[in-house]
């Protein structure tokens, strides 16, 4: 038996998120008919996030055991010529059986892109959030501070999660302006609650458009009520980056 990790690349427009349903494409499911076509097993693939409905990725990670001897530059090259376009395997490595594509990750990192322009780029629209009226990055930057260290984020996690704690620990919390027009916020933590990562980002777009202060966001944390961080960014924006073992 072989345990086969997989560093993936995905564009998530078209996809009902990565956990397998029956009814709509996602990624998971994608991912295990190709191996299937592949290897002729069906296997439980595990990803290292569930990301959400029309959520990206550059550098997710799966694993999946398989008594199948190809090798693992044939696997690679064998998914990417079974896979969609938007879709791709950046790499194929074997790996310990107690390798866990979710469990054993120490760190993610997520990467949200908004575009504060006064019109939606037709390049980048499922990509980024268009946001229309100036922003403060500078309050933005400031109010980010709030969420580096061990807390408890109760008031940034969406109904309908499955968490045993909302205690998470954040590592570090960018704003960045990028290129003409785009704001970059990269967060990195030990784990995420869901959509977790999309209302931190809604609630320091409210501050860098001075509708709460950044000392705001102290309070919200402490208040561990959802209702008061009532903006979630949609999801087109977000890409997770980086998952590190």
């Amino acid at each position: 038996m072989r345990n086969i990790k997989l560093l993936l690349e995905y564009d998530g427009t078209r996809y009902a998120g990565w956990q397998i349903q029956s009814t709509r494409p996602t990624i998971q499911g994608t991912l295990i008919h190709a191996i299937k076509v592949l290897t002729g097993e069906g296997v439980r693939l595990v990803g290292a996030s569930r990301t959400d409905s029309g959520v990206h990725a550059m550098g997710q990670v799966a694993n999946f055991t398989t008594t199948s001897r190809i090798p693992l530059y044939g696997i690679k090259r064998g998914l990417n010529s079974i896979l969609p376009g938007d879709m791709a395997v950046r790499g194929a490595e074997e790996v310990p059986l107690r390798f866990h594509a979710r469990r054993s990750a120490k760190s993610k990192t997520y990467l949200y892109r908004i575009f504060n322009r006064d019109y939606i780029p037709p390049l980048a629209r499922a990509r980024c959030w268009s946001v229309f009226h100036p922003l403060d990055v500078e309050l933005m930057r400031q109010g980010a501070e709030f969420f580096i260290g061990k807390k408890d984020f109760r008031s940034f996690m969406a109904s309908g999660c499955d968490a045993r704690t909302t205690v998470r620990e954040i590592l570090e919390f960018t704003v960045e302006e990028a290129e003409e027009g785009f704001i970059e916020i990269t967060v990195k933590g030990t784990a995420f609650l869901r959509h977790m990562v999309r209302i931190m980002v809604g609630t320091l777009v409210t501050c860098g458009l001075g509708r709460i202060s950044p000392a705001d966001i102290e309070r919200i944390i402490g208040a561990r009520d959802r209702t008061l961080a009532n903006v979630t960014a949609p999801p087109q924006g977000l890409f997770l980056k980086e998952v590190e073992y």
